[in-house]
C-alpha cells in the first residue's frame, strides 16, 4: 500500500484534468479512478484493519462514524429517496473515508511521507505554468474571469485552498528546521502566482490567517515573535505579487472593473458578492450568506427534514444520468452548489451537519496534540496541518470541496496519519507510565 499511495495522489490531482473534454488526454472514464481506488482501499482497510483489530483507531472515532452511518441512512428513508440519487450522494459523502483508516492499518515511516508530500510539492509546482497557460489563453479569447485558472484541479479556489494547505506544511516543516529558507521562499512566490492569476478572493483572507496560525503554532516557546514577524514578512511578499496580478486582470476586459481595495472597502461590492439574493427553482447563482441561510429558511417549516436533511444525493446533480440527479436538485441546487456547508444542511440535516463539524474539531484536537508530543516528522507537520484544516474547514463555507478528491482524500490521509500517531503515543506512554508506578512502590513494600 505505500506504493499505491503514489497512484492515489496522481489519480487525485490528475485524474479529473486529463480525461475532461478541453483536455483529452486520457479517455473519460479515468475521471472515476479516484472512485475505484477509494473502494481498494476500503477493501484493504477492512480486511487489514480486520486482522489488527483496528488497534490504532481512536474509541471516539468508532462513535462519530456510527453516529455519522446513522445520519446517512435516516434522510433518505425519512423522504422515501430513490437509490440512484444515494448511489451519487455516496459517492462523494464517502470515498474520502478509507483514506483516514489506511494509516491506522498500515505503518508508513517518515522516508514514505518525505516521497509523498515531494510528490505533491512537484504537482503543486506543476500548478503554475498550467495555470499561467490557462491565464494566456483567457486574455486570447478576450474574456475577463479568472474561472477557466483551475490548473489540473478543476475549480480555481479548490486550486487556491490545495495551494494553501501546501504552504502551511512547509511553513511549518521550515520553522521547525526541515525545509530551507530559501527553498521555501522560492515556492512559496511560485505557488502564490497562481491564487494572483486566478482571482479567488478568498486567498485575501485565508492566506494570512492560515500562514500566521502555522508560524505561531510551529514556532518554538521564546521564537514566537520572530518567527510571527518572518511570516508577516512572507505575506507582504504574497501581497506584492497578489495584489497587482489580481488587479491587472480583473480589469483586462472587464465590463464591471474593480481593483482589490475597491472589493474591500465598496460594502456594495461585498455586499452582493456575499449575499446577492436567489429565487428558489432557479439557475440565479446565490451570494454565499444567502446559500448559508436558504437551508434553515426552506426546511425551517419540517422539523424532521431540518434535523436528518433531503437525503444524500437528493439536493445534488449528477453527470451519470437523471436517474441520478436528486429529487429536490432543480429547486435547491443553485444554493447548494455553491457551498459544502449548505449542501450538508440540505441532505444530511443539522443532525449530520453537526457531526461532520464535531468530526473536524477531533482531528484538530489530534494535530494539536501531536505537534506538542511528537519529535518526528509528524510533530514537525503537524502546525502545518492545523492551517490546512482552517483552510479546509473555513473552505466548507466557501466551496464544495467534499466532491473534489484533490482535497478530501489528502486531508483525509493526514487527518488519518495524525489521529493513528496519536493513539501510537498514547499507548507507548501507558506501559511507561504503569512503569514508573512500580518503582515509586517497590521500595516503599520494601521498607514495611
Amino acid at each position: 500500500m505505500r506504493q499505491f499511495m503514489y497512484l492515489v495522489i496522481l489519480a487525485s490531482m490528475l485524474a479529473a484534468y486529463v480525461s475532461s473534454p478541453d483536455v483529452g488526454l486520457a479517455p473519460g472514464i479515468v475521471k472515476f479512478l479516484p472512485d475505484l481506488l477509494s473502494i481498494c482501499t476500503a477493501v484493504y482497510v477492512v480486511l487489514a484493519g480486520t486482522r489488527q483489530r483496528f488497534r490504532y483507531v481512536g474509541f471516539k472515532y468508532w462513535l462519530i462514524f456510527a453516529a455519522l452511518t446513522l445520519a446517512l441512512i435516516c434522510g433518505p428513508l425519512v423522504n422515501h429517496e430513490a437509490p440512484g440519487p444515494i448511489i451519487n450522494g455516496m459517492r462523494y459523502y464517502l470515498r474520502a473515508i478509507p483514506f483516514f483508516f489506511l494509516p491506522a492499518v498500515v505503518a508508513y515511516s517518515e522516508e514514505d511521507l518525505k516521497r509523498f508530500m515531494y510528490l505533491i510539492l512537484g504537482l503543486s509546482l506543476l500548478q503554475c505554468p498550467i495555470a499561467a497557460y490557462q491565464r494566456y489563453t483567457v486574455a486570447e479569447n478576450n474574456q475577463f474571469s479568472g474561472d477557466p485558472v483551475i490548473g489540473t484541479l478543476m475549480i480555481s479556489g479548490i486550486l487556491s485552498l490545495f495551494l494553501i494547505s501546501v504552504l502551511c506544511i512547509m511553513g511549518s516543516l521550515m520553522v521547525r528546521g526541515r525545509v530551507g529558507k530559501l527553498w521555501y521562499a522560492c515556492c512559496f512566490v511560485t505557488l502564490v502566482l497562481p491564487m494572483s492569476i486566478n482571482e479567488t478572493k478568498v486567498t485575501i483572507f485565508l492566506l494570512p490567517l492560515a500562514l500566521l496560525v502555522t508560524f505561531a503554532l510551529a514556532a518554538r516557546p521564546g521564537r514566537r515573535i520572530p518567527v510571527t514577524l518572518s511570516a508577516l514578512a512572507l505575506l507582504v511578499l504574497g501581497g506584492a505579487i497578489f495584489v497587482p496580478l489580481y488587479n491587472y486582470f480583473n480589469t483586462l476586459h472587464n465590463p464591471v472593473p474593480f481593483t482589490v481595495q475597491e472589493f474591500l472597502t465598496n460594502s456594495e461590492l461585498f455586499n452582493n458578492y456575499m449575499s446577492k439574493s436567489a429565487g428558489v427553482g432557479t439557475d440565479e447563482e446565490a451570494g454565499r450568506t444567502t446559500s448559508l441561510v436558504a437551508p434553515f429558511m426552506q426546511l425551517g417549516h419540517d422539523p424532521i427534514n431540518l434535523t436528518l436533511g433531503l437525503g444524500i444525493g437528493n439536493v445534488s446533480q449528477s453527470s451519470l444520468g437523471t436517474q441520478f440527479t436528486g429529487h429536490f436538485a432543480t429547486l435547491y441546487w443553485n444554493f447548494a452548489h455553491g457551498l459544502s456547508l449548505s449542501m450538508f444542511l440540505f441532505e444530511i440535516g443539522l443532525f449530520g451537519t453537526t457531526l461532520v463539524l464535531l468530526l473536524h474539531w477531533m482531528v484538530l484536537r489530534d494535530a494539536l496534540y501531536v505537534s506538542h508530543r511528537d519529535s518526528g516528522l509528524l510533530g514537525a507537520l503537524a502546525p502545518g496541518y492545523v492551517g490546512a484544516w482552517l483552510t479546509i474547514t473555513v473552505g466548507l463555507l466557501y466551496l464544495t470541496i467534499h466532491t473534489f478528491e484533490s482535497l478530501s482524500f489528502m486531508f483525509w490521509f493526514f487527518s488519518g496519519l495524525l489521529a493513528a500517531r496519536r493513539k501510537h503515543l498514547e499507548d507507548d506512554s501507558a506501559p511507561a507510565a504503569v512503569g514508573l508506578r512500580v518503582a515509586l512502590t517497590v521500595p516503599i513494600l520494601g521498607s514495611g
